[in-house]
């Protein structure tokens, strides 16, 4: 075969010569010409006949194989050629390998955002079903209870004086159920970090049940976009109904004295309000007491004397009529879904605690700057 045919068939056959022949990389010209006769017999034209063409191209190829690997320069020429497609294509299944294993990595991670994203979707809807059920709930409550004081006054004989003091009295039997359980709910918020990992349903609900026996409480994950944050942070909003307003009340009136008292367990919320977004009508609003220095002033002048009685035209003194007098309007609506009187109560006693701690705390702060030296 003529010089330039083996050349090109050293450069671009990609059939193994050596595995053709069955000898190794190293096989000497004896041992490939050896192997060649012994392959030749099997496949030679005058012992399989001229109609195997199957045979007959294998024979050529055996050929070829040897005439490729007894030329030394040839043989090198074919020896690099292999080595070459043999690095070749451990490349390429080196890169489909690693192809393969980011396509495969790509897809886990667009799965598992998926199901994050489910999962915040998922929670956040149930979150938002809750608030809704709470309302419907408390909606539902004071038309049943309307419709139930609706019946009592159709049936309800006396007259105007006695139903208006049952109609006062009435809120005052009124069981905590009776509050719609949105006016007994708060939110809280934190983030989701290292610090607040321990911060579970069971740990939250054991750090408030300190206001009150909690009902339900609703835990949802959600990451938003943060000012002065450059990645979004994972936020917990929780939502606690508490069996009684009382208890949603002294959540939201200590939680700031808390926060002073015990930073390391306290701190770590940054809301804690109404789930309504408001404080309930009818919850006792915290009146500042009356400083002392006005207290004083009024006492000076009840103390300068009885005031002299008017007279009326006739020169007797003015009776007052006791129609004249009418009830102090309450602090508070009076409704279907008013929380009972002793709740009232309850509230209106933490109200008065907390003016006292904060008179107290006024005081101390005043005694110190005027014991400190200018």
């Amino acid at each position: 075969m003529a010089d330039g045919d083996l050349k090109t068939h050293a450069l671009n056959s990609s059939q193994d010569f050596y595995a053709l022949l069955g000898v190794s990389e190293s096989a000497s010209e004896n041992d490939i010409r050896r192997a060649w006769r012994k392959s030749a017999l099997k496949y030679h034209p005058d012992k399989v006949g001229p109609s195997n063409t199957e045979a007959l191209d294998k024979f050529h190829l055996l050929q070829i194989a040897q005439d490729v690997l007894c030329e030394p320069g040839v043989r090198e020429l074919y020896d690099n050629a292999r080595r070459a497609r043999a690095e070749k294509k451990q490349r390429e299944a080196a890169y489909e390998g690693r192809r393969k294993w980011m396509k495969d990595d790509l897809e886990r991670r667009e799965s598992g955002a998926f199901k994050r994203k489910r999962e915040e979707f998922d929670a956040e809807e149930k979150l938002e079903r809750e608030l809704r059920r709470l309302a419907e709930d408390g909606k539902r409550r004071r038309k049943e209870r309307e419709e139930q004081l609706r019946r009592e006054a159709v049936g309800q004989d006396g007259d105007t004086c006695q139903d208006d003091d049952a109609q006062q009295s009435r809120p005052a039997n009124i069981s905590s159920s009776s509050t719609p359980e949105v006016d007994r709910s708060v939110t809280l918020r934190y983030r989701k970090d290292a610090s607040t990992e321990h911060l579970d349903r069971h740990r939250i609900t054991s750090l408030f049940a300190r206001f009150g026996p909690i009902e339900d409480a609703i835990l949802r994950d959600k990451k938003i976009k943060v000012e002065g944050e450059k990645h979004r942070v994972l936020i917990v909003t929780a939502v606690l109904v508490f069996k009684s307003i009382v208890g949603a009340h002294a959540a939201i009136a200590d939680f700031d004295t808390l926060v002073k008292d015990d930073p390391a367990t306290w701190s770590v919320f940054e809301q804690v309000g109404w789930a309504s977004g408001k404080e309930p009508e009818y919850v006792p609003k915290a009146r500042p007491r009356t400083p002392v220095k006005d207290r004083t002033a009024i006492f000076e002048a009840s103390a300068a004397g009885p005031s002299t009685p008017q007279l009326n035209g006739d020169g007797l003194k003015r009776v007052p009529s006791f129609a004249s007098f009418k009830g102090t309007p309450g602090g508070t609506p009076k409704g279907p879904n008013t929380p009972a009187g002793d709740e009232i109560m309850m509230m209106r006693l933490k109200n008065a605690e907390k003016r006292r701690l904060e008179e107290k705390i006024r005081r101390e702060e005043a005694a110190t700057a005027e014991a400190e030296p200018l």
